[in-house]
């Protein structure tokens, strides 16, 4: 085991001294930061629950974990052991059970760039559960380590400020006008906001840090309108962090004042706007609304045009309805096909099959849109003989779909279908795409064997009239056959190169390439 954990030490320190840094550079409250913080306390919480402690021994340019040397950085100014050093700590022991604001708060306290800073009264001061610390006295030992002799610069001043005037064009004389144009005022603001979103992590940490002591009544309040700020903000972790410890109080509805129309609607530039991190706080913060904000959620995320978050959208809002779709449900007879498609994709998601029975009134709708998304409900419910029935839709896309959905669900019983479709003449009037899920159907339902010797009559079929447009048929199933395992078809395949005929030759030998 020792040897386990001598591996991941680097690791680890690693992430740590990061996540540090990150602090200093960045504060609490920036994504990049949470970049940094959110790996490492999983890191963190993993090794705790694998072997129960984390003991670090803290010299003057190096910490230690069973005698090794985990980290060393010799410059002072640097060196996060000379800090803790410095200040009399000699050993640090991390234990299972490490809380996410534990961590917050030990990285802020440690992350200080202070000088004057007493860095051992801070941690003692916090009251960590489950960190502790050995620290000495002055007069237990005498530190080794002087203080650098201070460097001087002759810096002529004057003719400093003269070359910075010039290079900047900046003329003294001319007259400074202190009205704020819209760009500059924007900027201004905006620049306020940063340093007022950084100031709310630490005190949503030092507040929750006393309610894991004392219950509040005024922190609880204080918290309420840290929430209402953050919101207002757009900062969705510490509003989830807020949010996360008020519900371990049951009586405190604290989500229930913003699950209303307007807030809620309000939210619907997020998900084309906000960065990923700050997407995946804001979908962690909706999971703690309750079904009345479904009715809600549905309107605002109807008309995302980014896929992969308007399907993280679906997914949030299917966990929220908890298998209950009564709050959807009106959604299906209503005009707005947006909010109509939406329905229907959540609706699909939630996997319960007695949605099939809603979808009924809606397999005729007008719009292909709705189709398609009916097709993927159906999919996701395992309805393969009710997809079936837009085999025959007179849109491109929503037969295709329908084949695609067809062959993920191996639904065998359409072999013969399609093979009956293969044989019919204006197969070879559709578009090339629709031809080649076809294709792709056969080899995903059918009997390998049965398939090979299928597609291998439509490899070598002989054409005397309309060899030209015949090509795309041998291209198809030499493709179909490049797509099987079977014995027989890789022989076909290999056949097929030896052929006089160059439209099979080329065909076989673009299948065997590209396999």
């Amino acid at each position: 085991m020792l040897n386990r954990i001598e591996d991941k030490m680097p690791e680890l320190i690693q992430g740590l001294v990061k996540t540090i840094k990150a602090y200093q550079m960045y504060g609490l409250n920036h994504p990049s930061f949470r970049n940094f913080y959110v790996p490492f306390y999983d890191k963190l919480n993993g090794f705790l629950e694998e072997y129960g402690l984390l003991d670090l021994q803290i010299e003057k340019f190096t910490i230690l974990n069973a005698g090794q040397v985990v980290y060393q950085e010799n410059e002072k100014d640097l060196s996060i052991a000379f800090k803790l050093f410095r200040d009399g700590i000699r050993n640090i022991n991390i234990t299972e059970g490490l809380t996410p604001d534990e961590l917050l708060h030990f990285i802020e306290t440690i992350g200080q760039t202070n000088k004057d800073q007493d860095l051992a009264l801070s941690l003692w001061e916090s009251n960590f559960s489950h960190l502790t610390f050995y620290v000495v006295e002055e007069e237990d030992e005498t530190l080794n380590y002087l203080i650098p002799d201070p460097q001087y610069y002759d810096i002529d001043y004057d003719a400093r400020i003269r070359d910075i005037l010039d290079h900047e064009r900046i003329d003294l004389r001319a007259v400074i006008d202190p009205d704020l144009n819209d760009k500059e005022l924007a900027k201004v603001n905006a620049e306020i906001n940063e340093e007022k979103a950084v100031q709310v992590g630490p005190a949503i940490t030092t507040m929750i840090s006393f309610l894991n002591y004392e219950k509040s009544t005024e922190i609880i309040d204080s918290l309420g309108e840290l929430l209402e700020r953050c919101i207002n903000q757009r900062d969705f972790f510490n509003a989830r962090r807020i949010v996360q410890k008020l519900n371990e109080f049951p009586e405190i509805k604290i989500i229930k004042k913003f699950e209303n129309e307007k807030i809620i609607l309000g939210f619907a530039d997020l998900p084309e706007t906000l960065d990923d991190q700050a997407f995946n706080d804001f979908t962690a913060f909706l999971g703690f609304f309750s079904p009345e904000s479904i009715p809600f959620l549905i309107r605002m995320s109807a008309r995302i045009r980014r896929k992969e978050r308007r399907d993280s959208l679906r997914q949030r809002i299917a966990y929220l309805a908890q298998g209950d779709p009564t709050p959807i449900l009106p959604f299906l007879t209503g005009s707005d096909t947006p909010v109509l498609v939406n329905a229907v994709s959540i609706l699909g998601l939630m996997r319960i099959k007695k949605i099939a029975d809603y979808f009924e009134p809606l397999y005729q709708h007008p719009n292909p849109g709705v189709r398609i998304a009916l097709i993927e409900a159906l999919f996701n419910i395992k309805e393969p003989a009710i997809i079936l029935r837009f085999l025959e839709d007179p849109d491109q896309g929503v037969r295709i779909n329908t084949l695609q959905a067809l062959t993920a669900l191996q639904y065998q019983r359409i072999f013969n279908r399609i093979v009956k479709r293969l044989r019919e003449k204006d197969f070879l009037t559709l578009d090339i795409a629709e031809q080649k899920e076809y294709i792709n159907c056969l080899v995903g339902v059918g009997d390998p064997k049965r398939t090979a010797r299928l597609l291998e009559k439509i490899l070598f079929k002989w054409v005397l009239f309309g060899a030209k447009k015949y090509r795309v048929m041998r291209k198809l199933s030499a493709q179909g056959l490049a797509q099987l395992a079977e014995e027989s078809a890789q022989k076909a395949l290999a056949a097929g190169c030896r052929r006089k005929n160059k439209d099979i030759r080329q065909a076989c030998e673009m299948a065997m390439r590209n396999r």
